[in-house]
């Protein structure tokens, strides 16, 4: 990724739309905007309404402009929103190409933002997650990180570390002298909370890995159970075939359904018998059960779907069930047998239906609340873990007297903590603490 040259994108969704935005940013994006629209003022801060010529064609549009260092990327910036047209929109950056600019490579305006300190790593990660959510969910997971929640969350015990650090390297340089900056009980209990904290942080946030997962929703029951036809009234296609003949679903289906906080795969699988232990007959029932049986265990959740006709005992599925449906309530003369433990649904009529899904949501993704705790992903978790692991050799170290091995694990969970955000600046908060030193009273 070069540095330095005026790079040029499209840096909005692509198709049909009120306006596209185009950016422009490098020492050149002023000179280059201002050869398209040589009337426009381009003052910094500045917006313009103005005629741009380019490709033999003239059309209307915007242009943004932005000095260094107060925008976006940290250098000179335009940005330009011409009408909705995917074609005018690729003529013109054609034009800016031509024009002497260079098509900007994935993420590119983004990192040149961080080199130029006006993000760290975790807002970069959060522009990256909040194009590629796909849920309420993740998206406000990474509008968090894009907002800098992780490393206000980081920020005090990397402060607290430095701290510490700070002043056990003071201990060492005046080891000759007949002080102690930093009693070994208060470096225990230091580390201690900051180990706590690091704790807290883990286990209040949750994984963008887990909030990118769809959840598995196995949808079991006897042979002719209406299985089938609520998956296919749920989806809204008819991927499972449906019949009176019991038997009819003998693979493994599954298809996508969209809630409202998520996707979910609903899977259908072949009727069961009365239990999962009775004797199969037939290479092909046997398969069928192999395959049944495989796919509950790897379920997330697993529903339990019951004919309302159905007077034998429950069925046996190997585990406990999430959820139970009552199907078919349309052919009862005793109405819908809804309960805290049990849905009666009806396909046919829509009757249940909504709540059905209202309690699948619950299942896949837990109780609606205010919104998703702060999302961490594996190189946020695997940072913190290394931090952890170096705090907690400090209390062997301190066992020991051993003050550069202190300072050393210290250092390395500073280090570690630092590389979550893209720098680690222990000489800076190093630089605060010695300020408020009078060592040479």
């Amino acid at each position: 990724m070069q540095t330095g040259d005026t790079i040029t994108a499209i840096s909005s969704a692509v198709g049909p739309a009120a306006r596209i935005i185009l950016r422009l940013s490098g020492s050149s994006a002023h000179d280059i905007a201002r050869s398209l629209a040589p009337e426009a003022p381009l003052e910094p801060a500045s917006a313009a309404h103005t005629p741009l010529v380019f490709a033999g064609l003239t059309c209307p549009a915007w242009l943004y402009a932005f000095r260094s260092p107060h925008s976006y990327t940290g250098e000179d910036l335009i940005e330009i929103h011409v009408p909705g047209s995917p074609v005018l929109a690729k003529l013109l950056l054609d034009d800016l190409l031509h024009r002497g600019a260079r098509l900007a490579e994935p993420g590119e305006f983004t990192a040149r933002a961080y080199f130029a300190g006006k993000i760290d790593l975790t807002e970069a990660e959060g522009v990256a997650a909040t194009i590629a959510a796909s849920n309420q969910d993740e998206l406000n997971a990474a509008r968090q990180l894009l907002a800098g929640e992780l490393a206000r969350r980081l920020r005090p015990a990397t402060d607290l570390i430095a701290e510490t650090l700070a002043l056990v390297e003071v201990g060492i340089d005046f080891s000759e002298e007949d002080v102690t900056f930093l009693p070994a009980d208060e470096i225990r209990r230091r580390v201690d909370e900051i180990d706590s904290t690091l704790a807290t942080l883990l286990s209040e946030s949750t994984r963008f890995e887990r909030l990118a997962h769809e959840p598995r929703i196995v949808f079991v029951g006897r042979p002719n159970a209406g299985k089938s036809t609520l998956i296919n009234a749920l989806t809204g296609h008819q991927r499972s075939v449906v019949s009176d003949v019991a038997g009819t679903t003998r693979d493994v289906l599954s298809a996508p359904l969209a809630l409202p906080r998520g996707i979910v795969q609903l899977v259908d699988i072949a009727g069961l018998g009365a239990s999962t232990d009775a004797t199969v007959t037939g290479e092909i029932e046997l398969q069928m059960r192999v395959h049944a049986l495989r796919e509950m265990e790897s379920a997330d959740h697993v529903v339990l779907v019951r004919d309302v006709a159905d007077n034998e005992s429950p069925l046996d599925v190997g585990r406990p069930q999430d959820l139970t449906v009552i199907s078919k309530i349309d052919l009862s003369d005793n109405g819908p047998r809804s309960d805290s433990n049990h849905l009666g649904v009806s396909a046919r009529t829509g009757a249940g239906m909504s709540d059905l899904r209202e309690a699948l949501d619950h299942l896949a993704f837990g109780a609606a609340g205010p919104g998703v705790s702060l999302a961490l992903n594996r190189r946020h978790v695997a940072c913190i873990e290394d931090a952890r692991a170096a705090l907690r050799r400090v209390p062997g170290r301190v066992d020991d007297g051993a003050a550069e091995l202190i300072a050393l694990e210290l250092r390395e969970a500073l280090d570690a903590l630092g590389r979550i955000l893209g720098s680690v600046t222990p000489d800076d908060v190093l630089g605060r603490i010695f300020s408020s030193f009078c060592i040479g009273k």
